[in-house]
């Protein structure tokens, strides 16, 4: 399973951060572990992923109730999706 990174803008990092628990619990459905880093200028934030199960990914990023968590935590379009490169070491 891959390792996967997804960088993006937020509104309002205060309220991004705040969000927390809300996506640990979602993280844990398709994932190992995860780590945020937040750019240390501007309201954007990377999270990189562990053991990336991808059809589980997919379907939480497809679901309608993201849509909805990602207008509550101000996420702002564009994202970038990363997905690691198999023996790319």
């Amino acid at each position: 399973m891959p390792r996967v990174m997804i960088t993006h803008p937020v509104g309002n990092m205060e309220t991004w951060l705040a969000g927390g628990e809300e996506r640990k619990e979602l993280f844990k459905t398709f994932s190992s572990s995860y780590r945020i880093y937040r750019h240390n200028k501007e309201n954007k934030i990377a999270i990189v992923w562990e053991n990336v199960d991808m059809k589980k990914f997919e379907a939480a990023l497809a679901h309608p109730d993201t849509d909805k968590a990602k207008a509550k935590h101000t996420v702002r379009e564009p994202g970038e999706l990363y997905v690691e490169v198999e023996g790319g070491r």
